[in-house]
């Protein structure tokens, strides 16, 4: 404890809050430095002089505890600074009392003949450095107005007490003290001067060093302008080039002798070129705001390529443009890559379109066909009705099962076909009315139960789908169930950027060898002649989900039931891009 308080206090003694004052504030700092030499000097002289003082025998000396009161004064003004931090007002109190111990000093050592006369030096110096020249000047004339007043009251005794005016010898000692003690002052002060004047052409020199780095670090960024693959062009504010880079060169074929003084429009632009992007970046650039914008350009050899041009108008002082600096570089390979997604996208809309044209003639083409025969079949019990034995009309009836069968598979595969684009106008779909609807729409039966467990989410979709997921998994859990009673569970559960959505029942359950099959298209796991079924509807269900993002699976065990499960994005899923016209830009 004792090791801290005493660290403490010379740190406070040393350099006080030197440290708290602002790096860059040289003038303030070397102030305090003065100060805290000015403090420094008053106090210990105070103190030599006052014991010196009272080595003298005589009734009215009070000079000596005069002096160590001034001493008191100089050392607690500098440490009450470190609380208050008024600067100011420390200065004008440390010069105060120096000022006044002066005065004491003469008044009782001789007045003009004293040799602390030289202390006034010291003042009107640091008056001028701590508090300015209009303190300074004002300490001058107080320390001249003192001085005549000293001249005129020296030799009279009623008004100076001259406490050495009998001793010679004591006169010459004090002169000598006084002269010893003012010449150390005015060296301290000189010193400090020229420590101020030393820190000042440190700072300069230190100036030079960090320009210096900057020049360096601006040699670096000049080498990288040279020698980056990007284009780099330097243009005055008519955008006329006055610099470019190799890249420039190998970008458009052009040597920096051949561009310099004409502008771009001179010899890139040309018939390839959307004039109607130039007006744009042009209006940007006026507005003194960077354009970034992509240009089809003509190179050299005549050529077309495209470039990702960004411009930067440099501004002065007062917001006016001196200059352009403006990087391109070459797309040529991304544009193309882009007009081949364009092309890819119109051959995909042409082949939907004949798959749809496909669907059509498949619908009407192969279901004619199984319209004639189950018509033909129908005839053909209706003329030999009674005559057939029954193996005959039980043949008959597999005939017209295996036809239904046969028109549900086609249409389960154009279903399937169009799920993806069977699509109905997006919109948010509170699951808790929408519910409702597709069970009115399942025909549930009187044995079957559907609970729903807590609050369903609000989706964003298209209800179509919605309609298509739910029906299959309600239907799905109705017909395939095993037990008197149908129970069916539907619940969902808030993830971080997801629902998770739940259909349960207490059906026979899946064993789960089975669980990726069930979402094959036409696979069913029952016997067709058991359960009628195409096997579409999960495909169907499965194709839906994943295409909005999601996944579905299955939980099951034989005899437990079955946990249709399944995911939908909380944010909609973004559109495919559309690449539209030649040219994509933004400020």
């Amino acid at each position: 404890m004792i090791g801290v308080a005493f660290r403490k206090l010379r740190s406070i003694l040393s350099w006080g809050i030197y440290k708290s004052l602002a790096e860059d504030d040289l003038l303030e700092r070397q102030r305090y430095k003065l100060f805290f030499i000015f403090s420094a000097s008053g106090f210990l002289i105070c103190l030599a002089e006052s014991f010196h003082a009272i080595s003298f025998n005589t009734d009215n000396n009070i000079l000596g505890p005069g002096l160590q009161v001034f001493a008191l004064t100089f050392i607690s003004n500098y440490l009450l600074l470190q609380s208050h931090k008024k600067l100011k007002l420390a200065y004008l109190i440390g010069i105060l009392t120096a000022f006044s111990c002066v005065h004491l000093f003469n008044y009782y050592y001789g007045g003009i003949r004293n040799a602390g006369n030289f202390y006034y030096l010291v003042m009107i110096i640091t008056t001028f450095m701590l508090l300015g020249k209009q303190y300074g000047w004002m300490m001058m004339g107080l320390s001249i107005i003192n001085q005549i007043y000293f001249f005129y009251v020296s030799d009279n005794p009623e008004m100076i007490m001259n406490v050495l005016a009998a001793n010679n010898s004591d006169l010459n000692q004090d002169f000598l003290f006084s002269t010893g003690m003012a010449v150390v002052a005015i060296a301290a002060l000189s010193n400090s001067l020229g420590s101020s004047k030393n820190i000042v052409i440190e700072k300069i020199t230190e100036s030079q060093k960090t320009l210096a780095i900057k020049n360096k670090e601006l040699r670096k960024l000049s080498l990288v302008a040279s020698k980056t693959d990007s284009a780099v062009i330097i243009s005055d504010h008519n955008a006329v080039i006055t610099w470019v880079n190799d890249g420039f060169t190998r970008l458009t074929g052009y040597f920096p002798n051949e561009v310099i003084g004409k502008k771009n429009d001179d010899f890139l632009y040309g018939a390839p070129t959307d004039f109607s992007v130039v007006q744009n970046m042009n209006a940007v650039l006026k507005l003194k705001k960077t354009f970034v914008g992509e240009l089809e350009l003509i190179h050299k050899n005549g050529q077309k390529f495209w470039s990702q041009i960004s411009v930067t108008p440099i501004l002065d002082s007062d917001n006016e443009v001196i200059e352009y600096v403006s990087l391109q570089d070459d797309i040529t390979e991304r544009k193309n890559a882009e007009n081949k997604i364009k092309d890819y996208l119109k051959d995909l809309e042409k082949t939907n379109k004949e798959l749809d044209e496909f669907a059509y003639v498949v619908s009407h083409d192969l279901k004619a066909p199984l319209h004639a025969i189950s018509n033909l079949t129908s005839w053909i019990e209706d003329d030999m009705k009674g005559q057939f034995s029954d193996e005959t009309s039980s043949n008959f009836n597999i005939i017209k099962s295996r036809v239904s069968r046969m028109e549900d598979l086609i249409n389960g595969l154009l279903e399937f076909a169009r799920a993806n684009h069977k699509k109905g106008e997006k919109s948010s779909v509170n699951l808790n009315d929408f519910i409702n609807e597709v069970i009115e729409f399942c025909a549930v039966p009187p044995n079957c139960s559907i609970a729903i467990v807590n609050e369903l989410p609000v989706l964003y979709g298209d209800k179509i789908k919605f309609q298509q997921i739910f029906a299959n998994l309600i239907g799905n859990a109705i017909k395939y169930n095993d037990k008197p009673e149908i129970h069916i569970i539907i619940s969902a559960e808030e993830k971080e950027n997801e629902w998770l959505l739940s259909v349960k029942d207490n059906g026979p359950g899946i064993d789960s060898r089975f669980h990726e099959k069930v979402f094959v298209i036409f696979q069913t796991l029952n016997p067709r002649d058991t359960v009628e079924s195409t096997g579409v509807g999960l495909a169907i269900v499965k194709k839906i989900i994943e295409e909005e993002g999601g996944e579905i699976w299955v939980e099951s065990q034989p005899g437990m039931g079955a946990d249709f499960r399944f995911t939908w994005l909380k944010e909609p899923r973004p559109e495919m891009y559309q690449f539209q016209g030649t040219m994509n830009y933004f400020q």
